[in-house]
């Protein structure tokens, strides 16, 4: 049998030492690199511009990625927003790797995952392979989008499973998304797509919408535009409530205690809570817990919608008589703070009802307020306040917001949040 000399021995025994100490690696040829996926992969890609007419300039700018032969482009609804909700002042346009610009068709859209089709120019277009996949938490995926603007990129990243406390599923990469990388594709070294880059939340923590709704809407397209875009978010939006809202009904709402009073607690696993006590306002102190969605459905611009949110709020005096009680008590219930998002040309003025209601020992003013959407008929905000007036020295202020559902759910909604308040004397 042939032996190594002696000094060819010696080096390879130098050369285990290095790998076991970590200060080398031995990568075998074949191996799969992120600029070999890059090259390989770089002309499905896209820019996605959405182009003011009036100026002929770039209004918006996100990424996106051909899916089959035909020129089927995908990329993020709220990306070509703009041009869904005014198709007069602008127009959609993609940018293929030779810089080159072409004109391009919106065909369907699913506003509740964010995602869009288009449908370009050009025929028989390599594409990205849109098939199923079941990867493994800390599996190695390419992010690829146009961030900044700056030029196509390639992130590597890895798999971390699919979010549980959001409504609507998920991926949490680790991996840095940048603006402009939106509507993106993050696939495996084969070019097989795993999702849509759709948020950051920074820290080089990103979500992707997952491979299998962009599967759903492409079979869902027909390959001829939709004609109207403002009743097919309508029906998507109102579908979407339905399910959500008979869901969270189907069983008397989670509850616990604040002070002497119970109050709805913690509704569903995307539902997510925070509690903050002891402020100290001189003659009087206040413990806040506070629920909401972490994620809402974005529209346009101006609004968003699908939220989820309500506040319980602890006011105690030991000093304040009861006049003065009950004043600092209506000062908190005439002055809600909702937060939601829109303007009159989106939405009526709120129509209100005051009421006092009693529940048990428990005796509530509350008022609940609606909002109509002037575009997606039989869809509204609501507002719910309530104070109690029960006690002269303590009392609780609960406000829960709802928005985009039907006035059915909204009624429903509410009735079952006020079913689950009570009191009990101390």
């Amino acid at each position: 049998m042939n032996r190594p000399c002696h000094a060819v021995r010696h080096r390879i025994i130098f050369l285990l030492s290095l790998v076991f100490l970590g200060l080398t690696t031995i990568t075998p040829a074949h191996a799969v690199t992120t600029e070999s996926v890059f090259n390989r992969f770089k002309d499905r890609l896209l820019q996605i511009r959405i182009i003011d007419k009036a100026t002929n300039s770039k209004s918006v700018i996100g990424s996106g990625f051909f899916v089959d032969e035909h020129g089927t482009i995908v990329t993020n609804f709220h990306v070509v927003s703009r041009q869904v909700f005014k198709p007069e002042d602008y127009r959609i346009e993609y940018v293929t790797e030779d810089n080159r610009a072409h004109p391009a068709q919106l065909l369907n859209i699913d506003v509740i995952h964010d995602l869009a089709l288009l449908r370009g120019d050009s025929a028989e277009t390599p594409s990205l392979y849109l098939r199923e996949r079941k990867l493994e938490k800390g599996e190695r995926i390419y992010t690829l989008g146009d961030p900044l603007d700056l030029g196509m990129t390639i992130v590597e990243g890895t798999y971390n499973g699919l979010t549980d406390d959001t409504m609507h599923e998920r991926i949490l990469l680790a991996g840095a998304l940048n603006p402009g990388m939106s509507g993106g594709p993050s696939i495996t070294e084969d070019g097989t797509i795993i999702g849509v880059n759709v948020a950051t939340a920074g820290n080089s923590i990103g979500f992707l919408v997952p491979e299998k709704f962009l599967r759903s809407l492409a079979r869902e397209n027909k390959s001829v535009p939709v004609k109207d875009y403002m009743q097919v978010i309508r029906q998507q939006l109102f579908d979407n409530q339905n399910i959500y809202i008979k869901a969270l009904l189907q069983k008397p709402f989670p509850v616990k205690q604040l002070d002497n009073y119970t109050v709805p607690g913690r509704l569903a696993r995307y539902i997510n809570c925070w509690g903050d006590s002891g402020d100290d306002h001189g003659p009087y102190t206040t413990a806040d817990d506070y629920c909401a969605i972490k994620n809402t459905i974005f529209l346009n611009s101006r609004m968003s919608t699908g939220e989820i949110r309500y506040n319980h709020h602890l006011i105690k005096s030991d000093s304040l008589n009861r006049i003065r009680f009950y004043n600092l008590m209506e000062d908190y219930f005439t002055s809600p703070q909702t937060s939601l998002s829109g303007g009159k040309d989106d939405f009526t003025e709120f129509q209100c009802k005051t009421e006092f209601v009693q529940k048990d020992k428990l005796k509530l003013k509350t008022a609940l307020c609606l909002r109509r959407y002037k575009a997606f008929d039989g869809l509204y905000d609501m507002v719910l306040h309530s104070a109690s007036v029960t006690e002269n020295d303590r009392g609780l202020i609960t406000t829960l917001v709802l928005s985009g559902v039907s006035y059915d759910n909204a009624i429903a909604f509410a009735k079952a949040y006020l079913e689950s308040l009570a009191w009990k004397p101390r």
